[in-house]
């Protein structure tokens, strides 16, 4: 599936990534904007909608957005780890925490998508 919108190729993309019901990670401006600089990009701390728009925007201008969402792949997959170990250390909240799991897998495996269908057009 591929996220498009007449408005922004990326939006519905961001908008997963900034919804923890949809990504099963909390992703903060400080992440976006740590994201961000790891690429080139030093970004002020503002709100995590605008953050997420205007990296989105200028790594795809600049021919970095595949860079950018391997980043954001990393660290998804750190979060999947954190969540192993709470899982592991807290069983009675593992119903909760493998819908967290569940939900932060999905859109890694969204990201690689991306990422590659990014490779193959250039």
């Amino acid at each position: 599936m591929r996220h498009i919108d007449k408005q922004n190729d990326y939006e519905s993309l961001e908008k997963q990534l900034l919804s923890l019901f949809h990504s099963g990670v909390y992703i903060s401006s400080y992440d976006i904007a740590s994201i961000g600089e790891k690429i080139g990009y030093k970004l002020p701390l503002k709100e995590r909608d605008i953050l997420l728009q205007r990296l989105m925007g200028e790594a795809k201008k600049d021919a970095k957005l595949k860079d950018l969402l391997k980043l954001f792949g990393a660290l998804i997959e750190e979060r999947v780890k954190k969540y192993k170990i709470l899982g592991d250390e807290h069983p009675y909240a593992r119903e909760v925490i493998s819908s967290w799991l569940h939900k932060a897998k999905s859109t890694h495996l969204l990201l690689q998508r991306e990422s590659a269908r990014i490779a193959d057009e250039n």
